[in-house]
C-alpha cells in the first residue's frame, strides 16, 4: 500500500505516492538506503524567481541527503509513525524555515535530549507550522499533521516558553 506525502528538500516542495509503507519505514531511517522513489510527482521551486516553476513526474529519485523534511499527508501515513502521548512544543530552525511543532519525548525525558537519544536520522513531530526564513513562493500548506524531520538539517531548537 502506498501513500501520500509531501518532501521539502532545499529547492523543491515533491509531492507524490511513496512506496509501500514498510517500504518507506524502511528507507526512513535506514542507513543502507541512500535514496526513495516517489511516484506520479508533482513539484514545486520554492525560489519564487526561478525560471521552472512546476513540474510532474511519473517518478522521481531522491538522495535521502536532500530531504529536509517529510509532511506524512494521508491519514495512512500519518498512521505509520510512532508518536508518543507527551508533547512539548519546540521551535526548530532550518537554513530556509523556522518550524514550530510538538516534539514527543518519551517518559521524563528532556526535548534537549531527543537527538541523543531517538535513532536514524528522522524525527517526528506533529502540529508543525513552517514560516520561511528566505523568500519563498507560496507554499500548498504551512501546516501539517505530522512531519517527519531531518536531524541534520536542523541548525538548532529549543522548546517554546
Amino acid at each position: 500500500m502506498s501513500f501520500v506525502i509531501r518532501i521539502y528538500t532545499p529547492a523543491y516542495v515533491l509531492i507524490g505516492q511513496s512506496e509501500s509503507s514498510n517500504a518507506f519505514l524502511g528507507w526512513l531511517n535506514n542507513p543502507n538506503k541512500q535514496t526513495l522513489d516517489l511516484f506520479e510527482v508533482e513539484g514545486l521551486s520554492l525560489d519564487p524567481n526561478a525560471t521552472l516553476v512546476n513540474f510532474s513526474q511519473p517518478v522521481v529519485t531522491l538522495p535521502k541527503g536532500q530531504v529536509e523534511s517529510i509532511d506524512l499527508v494521508s491519514p495512512e501515513a500519518q498512521a505509520s509513525v510512532q508518536l508518543t502521548s507527551r508533547a512539548e512544543l519546540a521551535v526548530l530552525y532550518t537554513d530556509r524555515f523556522i518550524i514550530q511543532a510538538n516534539m514527543h519525548p518519551s517518559g521524563d525525558m528532556p526535548v534537549s535530549n531527543i537527538f541523543n537519544v531517538v535513532g536514524g536520522d528522522f524525527v517526528p513531530v506533529s502540529n508543525a507550522r513552517l514560516y520561511p526564513l528566505v523568500p519563498t513562493r507560496k507554499l500548498p500548506t504551512d501546516h501539517t499533521q505530522v512531519l517527519v524531520v531531518n536531524k541534520h538539517s536542523i541548525n538548532f531548537y529549543h522548546t517554546r516558553t
